[in-house]
């Protein structure tokens, strides 16, 4: 942005030692298109009315104009015009930048709970597979698949349906830690990905979760939600397909198992339980395995 305004200054200076008193048009054009690299239309529409100022001001002081007054006018018009034509493309190409970033956002995010959703999980699961493995840190993902048959059997509503999943998935989020990356990538199927986090310890957190998510829900629903978790541990051989698999399948085996639990594969013993909870307990350390 200095950068941008000094040289702004300078094409000024310039245009005063210029005896012709001939506007510096194409300079003041390149320093709005420069504003581009800026962030925010606000910064273009200063340098766009700083050249429009000096360029009327380089007319009144400028020393010593020798060519006729008409061409001197006419070419202060001309070097008007061009900086309002480019400072209108420099914003409208901003604006449209805004809206496409908007736009790309929204494709991202689930419009009944605000999270993201399985377009993103499918990304930023490749993504933490990586940094895992290029660090060599634990990681984790959990499915969560919430069974609300029960609840909108006899009379489906999808109002009351979508605002149980709002619920439900802002309880699962309050639970979990603030790295932990959360995503509802079915109708009532949500996912976590744990970074750093071994597979105990990723159930551990689980099963806290299970427990207040279904304890607050019923409450109001008279026992009729399940919540069914399947976890899963990245190891050496795994692929992205491979560990969403074995999640999976850990998922089935819950449910199968009569649901409302924590299953994980392979298949961990609980440890004795910890007074202290399971979110804060976890390493961020790589000796997580």
């Amino acid at each position: 942005m200095l950068i941008i305004v000094a040289l702004t200054f300078c094409i000024f200076a310039i245009d005063l030692n210029t005896p012709l008193g001939v506007a510096a048009a194409v300079p003041y054009v390149l320093v709005i298109l420069a504003s581009l690299w800026v962030s925010g239309i606000r910064f273009t529409y200063f340098i766009a009315v700083l050249s429009f100022v000096l360029t009327i001001t380089g007319f009144s002081l400028s020393p010593g104009i020798v060519m006729p007054m008409n061409i001197v006018l006419f070419n202060r018009a001309l070097t008007l015009l061009l900086i309002i034509c480019t400072a209108l493309m420099v914003i409208k190409i901003k604006k449209t930048n805004i809206d496409m970033s908007a736009l790309m956002t929204q494709m991202l995010i689930d419009p009944v709970t605000g999270y993201k959703n399985r377009q993103a999980f499918e990304t930023e699961l490749d993504t933490e597979i990586l940094r895992s493995r290029r660090y060599h840190r634990s990681f984790s993902i959990a499915i969560i698949d919430i069974d609300l048959l029960k609840l909108f059997s006899d009379d489906y509503d999808y109002k009351n349906n979508n605002d149980s999943i709002k619920q439900i998935s802002q309880e699962i989020k309050t639970n979990i830690r603030i790295t932990d990356l959360f995503y509802r990538i079915d109708i009532n199927v949500f996912a976590i990905l744990f970074p750093e986090t071994d597979l105990c310890e990723a159930k551990k957190v689980c099963e806290s979760v299970r427990k207040k998510v279904s304890a607050k829900m019923d409450k109001n629903t008279e026992n009729k939600i399940m919540v069914s978790i399947g976890i899963a541990m990245l190891d050496e051989t795994d692929n992205k397909l491979k560990l969403c698999k074995r999640a999976e399948d850990a998922l089935f085996t819950a449910k199968r198992n009569g649901g409302n639990q924590v299953s994980t594969l392979p298949q961990i013993i609980n440890k004795e339980k910890s007074p202290v909870a399971a979110i804060l307990s976890r390493s961020r350390s790589a000796d997580n395995v």
